[in-house]
């Protein structure tokens, strides 16, 4: 008995990692969409960082470790999601939960970037994208 529980010890590490690369490998075909998503969150972060100096706001830490939360949400609902994918294979929901996360998150990115340069290119983009929803979802996304 001495000689099993040396050896697990031994051997430990080769069955942790083993476990990680498993899970890492299954996971592994979302690895675009994982970077996409990331993308977006820290471009969201960095303009969002620059309007608020420009409102004259500070920067707060809440804000920014809520930041962090979001990337390990957003990183949980598309792993979620994708594994929902793999074993009841019906759509790929997997994929238009990232095209609305990234979504939103480009609607950010264009609200900051309109605030930033003031240039009517981006209120432009907002129009537009706010026009195609409504139209696609019958939904009025300024009372939403």
């Amino acid at each position: 008995m001495v000689q099993v529980k040396e050896w697990l010890y031994a051997h430990s590490n080769n069955f942790i990692s083993g476990a990680i690369l498993s899970i890492f490998s299954y996971f592994s075909p979302v690895k675009g969409i994982l970077i996409v998503a990331f993308a977006a969150i820290l471009l969201d972060l960095i303009t969002g960082i620059i309007a608020a100096r420009i409102r004259g706001e500070g920067i707060k830490s809440k804000k920014l470790y809520k930041t962090g939360i979001k990337i390990g949400c957003v990183s949980a609902i598309i792993l979620m999601t994708f594994a929902i994918d793999e074993e009841i294979p019906l759509i790929e929901l997997h994929k238009i939960v990232a095209w609305l996360i990234v979504g939103f998150e480009l609607w950010s990115i264009l609200e900051n970037m309109a605030q930033i340069t003031d240039h009517p290119v981006f209120k432009f983009l907002q129009r537009f994208m706010k026009d195609k929803i409504e139209k696609a979802s019958e939904i009025d996304v300024e009372k939403e």
